[in-house]
């Protein structure tokens, strides 16, 4: 079921696994990038999310100060109104650096706040949704 698409983010949630895909392309303007990242907590949210997949193999770099942003404003209301218990998997295309950079600045930061929080990366989507499907 698709959830939500703008320019540069698609999100797609599967309830009856608790999993929430994003799919983010090219350079996502500040207003993108936070509308996008809005909505994504509400529906991470609202669905009780456990797996979350984040598919980075189209973004060509994140703004540093929406990675600013994100850190300081979205990571510690997410830490409070999402489950504790969420493990993260990040697909990434091994020639996109500035997505991996953006991602590790993220994650480090999201490991801070939730220490329950498991993450890894992965260069194919399938064997991110197997890991993502492993019992916990």
């Amino acid at each position: 079921m698709k959830s939500y698409q703008n320019e540069h983010l698609t999100i797609v949630v599967e309830c009856g696994v608790h999993l929430l895909q994003q799919q983010w392309v090219n350079i996502p303007s500040g207003e993108s990038f936070r509308q996008g990242s809005q909505l994504t907590l509400s529906l991470a949210r609202h669905h009780q999310i456990k797996r979350w997949l984040i598919d980075l193999r189209q973004l060509r770099m994140f703004n540093p100060t929406d990675i600013q942003w994100f850190i300081q404003h979205w990571l510690p209301k997410a830490v409070v109104l999402l489950q504790h218990n969420v493990r993260i998997a990040v697909v990434l295309n091994d020639a996109n650096q500035f997505g991996k950079l953006g991602a590790d600045l993220i994650l480090r930061a999201s490991t801070t706040l939730n220490d329950a929080l498991t993450s890894r990366y992965f260069t194919d989507t399938e064997e991110a949704r197997l890991w993502l499907m492993l019992p916990y």
